[in-house]
């Protein structure tokens, strides 16, 4: 992997955290009841220690948005509205691949909620992997698989033994780093891992008003989704990998996903929170 081709954006090698809007020095007030909530048998065992020292060590791996921020401590998948139906089919023994996983604080919130980590799989493009042990104190306990790649990989034997076996794919806080072309490429990469009845769930920064942004504290362009050009995004998906899905989203306030309005102070004006569940119908 060292002479791949990364698919993930300049902006985030950078570490210089006065360059960037989103470094927030503090994020203990980011902590939510299910923040605390991990994969521990026992609850009271499910502790977080040292949000703001354990972020300084995963933001000098990578310097994204949602790790300055601290938007990660609130737990996003289970807030989805199909999660009861992710969780069940996890349960009964369905495979849950979430993309971009980070210290994997969505998989721990599934197995907390009763999933069997070993149906669990994370996929990083760098490893933040002994963070969230660090974080959680589960090394005994979960067993959630991690592979090192970038999703866009044609070539990496780890995810090639996924494709088209995997029945949830969850990519949260990922897509909206690209515009539309990098949507679309990664969109039909994350469909060779799915077959029929495959579900690919998530969030992303989104806006009522689909459009470009080209924001001054990045300097790339991104694409902006509303429900209606979410829904375009993966029309064109089938249509160029001979696929068929079936997509819902909602748009969520910031103050519904558990986050501070201010968190988006650095972006273009009506941001907003894109869910999204899309299902391979054929």
């Amino acid at each position: 992997m060292s002479n791949q081709q990364y698919s993930e954006p300049a902006y985030a090698k950078s570490v210089d955290r006065v360059k960037f809007p989103f470094y927030q020095p503090i994020i203990d007030k980011k902590l939510v009841p299910e923040s605390r909530e991990s994969s521990a048998p026992n609850p009271s065992r499910a502790q977080i220690t040292g949000p703001n020292v354990q972020r300084d060590q995963a933001w000098n791996i990578r310097a994204y948005p949602c790790t300055g921020l601290g938007t990660w401590l609130v737990p996003q998948l289970c807030k989805l509205p199909v999660y009861p139906e992710i969780l069940k089919r996890v349960q009964t023994g369905e495979t849950l691949v979430d993309v971009g996983c980070f210290i994997g604080h969505d998989l721990r919130r599934l197995a907390y909620d009763g999933a069997p980590s070993k149906n669990l799989y994370g996929v990083d493009i760098v490893s933040h992997w002994d963070i969230g042990y660090e974080m959680f104190h589960d090394q005994d306990h979960f067993d959630a698989h991690f592979i090192l790649s970038d999703i866009l990989s044609a070539s990496d034997p780890a995810l090639l033994a996924l494709k088209g076996r995997v029945d949830i794919i969850s990519i949260t806080q990922v897509l909206h780093q690209w515009g539309w072309d990098g949507q679309l490429k990664a969109a039909k990469a994350l469909a060779t891992f799915t077959k029929p009845g495959s579900m690919i769930v998530g969030n992303q920064i989104g806006n009522p008003r689909a459009h470009e942004s080209t924001l001054k504290s990045i300097g790339v362009p991104v694409w902006r989704h509303s429900p209606e050009s979410f829904e375009k995004l993966w029309d064109q998906v089938g249509a160029e990998t001979g696929t068929k899905w079936e997509t819902q989203t909602w748009m969520r306030s910031f103050e519904e996903m558990s986050w501070d309005t201010k968190d988006g102070a650095w972006m273009e004006d009506g941001v907003m929170i894109i869910q999204f569940a899309v299902r391979r119908t054929q």
